[in-house]
C-alpha cells in the first residue's frame, strides 16, 4: 500500500513540474485592446508573468497591423513564449473604434477560430485605449483582474451592464434588437465603471447612457435584483428641492405590443416595491405615504420615457421591444424592413406605480 502511494506522489510532483515549464513558454492574453490611429489597428495584449525573476507581474504588447490575428502574428515577435488566446477574459475596443467600423469586422477571428474564448468580456473604453493598458494600479490586482472585477461590481450596482462577446454576436444578428455593452474610463489614475454604449444594427457606436441612467436601462431590462438604488428629486412637498432615495426590492415590468395606423404602440406597465433609505426632508408616512408614492412614480416614469425617447432618437433598441412586437405582432414586424426605424416612430406609453413597503428604523 505504502508502495503504491509513493508511486502516486511522484506521478503528481512530476506532472506538477512539468505544467508549471510548460506554463512558463505561454503567454496567456487575459485582455484583448484594439484602437486606431492614422488609420492604422493598434492591438493590445495583454498576460500574466510567471517568471519570478521579472520585476512586473504582466506584460502588455502593443502591434499595429491590418486585422487582429496579423497583429496577433506580429505579437508572437515580442513575447516570452507562444501566445494563446484561449483564456481571454475582457475584450476592450475604444470609442473611437467602435464609432467609425462595424465591430464584426475586426472580431471575425474571435468568433470563427474555436481557440479563442466567446465567454469574455466585451467592453467599450471612453478615450484612448493606452490610457487603460498603461495604467498604474498600485491598489489592485493585475490589469485584467482588475478590468474584470471592476465591471462586476458595477454590474451588481446597475451603474453598467455586462456582455459578452457570445451575447454581443447574438444581439448583433437578432433582427428584433440592437446590441450594447459596458462603458470604462480612467478617471483621475483609477479605473471607472459606468455607463452603457449604444450600437446601430451596423454594429457601429452611435450613443451611450450615463451611468446615473443605467439603473433605469436594468427596470426596463426586467433586471431589478439585487436591489436597484435610486436617489430621486422630489418638488412638491416643500417650497424647494428635497432628494429621496429608494432601494427596488421588487419589480413586475409588463410590455403589451399593438399596431395601429402602421405604428407600434408599447403599453409598459410597472409595480415596483421599495423600501425608503434615505430622505433629505422630514416624511410623515402615515400621512403623506400615497402622495410620496405618486410622486416617486412620477419621477421614475420621467426618467424612463427620457431613455427611452434617447433610444429612438439614436434608432436603437437594446431593450427590446422588438422581441414583443415580433412575438404578439409578428405579420407587422416582418413587414418592416428595419425594426430600429419602426421602433423610432413608436409611441411608448410607461406608467410605473411604486409601492413603499419600509419606512427604515426611525417609524
Amino acid at each position: 500500500m505504502r508502495k503504491h502511494m509513493y508511486i502516486f506522489l511522484c506521478f503528481l510532483l512530476t506532472a506538477g513540474c512539468g505544467m508549471q515549464s510548460r506554463l512558463d513558454e505561454l503567454t496567456l492574453v487575459l485582455t484583448v485592446g484594439l484602437d486606431e490611429k492614422n488609420g492604422k489597428l493598434l492591438v493590445y495584449s495583454v498576460s500574466p508573468v510567471f517568471n519570478k525573476e521579472a520585476k512586473n507581474i504582466y506584460e502588455v504588447i502593443r502591434t499595429s497591423g491590418v486585422t487582429l490575428r496579423d497583429n496577433r502574428f506580429k505579437a508572437n515577435a515580442f513575447a516570452s513564449g507562444k501566445i494563446v488566446g484561449g483564456k481571454t477574459q475582457n475584450v476592450v475596443v475604444s470609442k473611437r473604434i467602435a464609432k467609425n467600423h462595424d465591430m464584426f469586422s475586426y472580431l471575425d477571428v474571435l468568433y470563427r477560430d474555436p481557440k479563442n474564448s466567446i465567454t469574455a468580456n466585451f467592453i467599450v473604453f471612453d478615450g484612448p485605449l493606452k490610457n487603460l493598458m498603461y495604467i498604474r494600479l498600485d491598489d489592485k490586482p493585475r490589469l485584467s483582474v482588475a478590468i474584470r472585477d471592476v465591471l462586476l461590481t458595477a454590474d451588481k450596482g446597475k451603474q453598467t451592464t455586462k456582455i459578452n462577446l457570445l451575447q454581443f454576436r447574438r444581439l448583433s444578428i437578432d433582427r428584433a434588437q440592437t446590441p450594447f455593452a459596458p462603458m470604462m474610463k480612467v478617471y483621475k489614475g483609477d479605473l471607472v465603471a459606468g455607463g452603457i454604449a449604444l450600437f446601430n444594427e451596423k454594429r457601429k457606436y452611435v450613443g451611450s447612457l450615463s451611468q446615473k441612467e443605467s439603473p433605469y436601462f436594468a427596470i426596463l431590462q426586467k433586471r431589478v435584483k439585487p436591489a436597484t438604488s435610486l436617489t430621486l428629486p422630489i418638488k412638491t412637498l416643500t417650497k424647494r428641492t428635497e432628494y429621496v432615495s429608494i432601494s427596488i426590492e421588487y419589480g413586475d415590468v409588463s410590455y403589451k405590443p399593438s399596431f395601429q395606423h402602421g405604428t407600434f404602440r408599447f403599453d409598459v406597465r410597472m409595480k415596483l416595491s421599495a423600501v425608503l433609505t434615505e430622505s433629505t426632508t422630514y416624511l410623515n408616512m402615515k400621512k403623506d405615504k400615497e402622495k410620496v408614492e405618486k410622486l416617486l412614480a412620477k419621477e421614475i416614469q420621467k426618467q424612463l420615457e427620457s431613455i427611452v425617447k434617447k433610444m429612438q432618437t439614436y434608432e436603437v433598441d437594446p431593450i427590446g421591444f422588438g422581441l414583443y412586437a415580433r412575438a404578439y405582432e409578428y405579420e407587422a414586424f416582418k413587414k418592416q424592413k428595419s425594426w430600429a426605424k419602426a421602433f423610432a416612430k413608436a409611441d411608448i406609453n410607461i406608467r410605473p406605480t411604486v409601492e413603499i413597503v419600509n419606512y427604515g428604523v426611525l417609524q
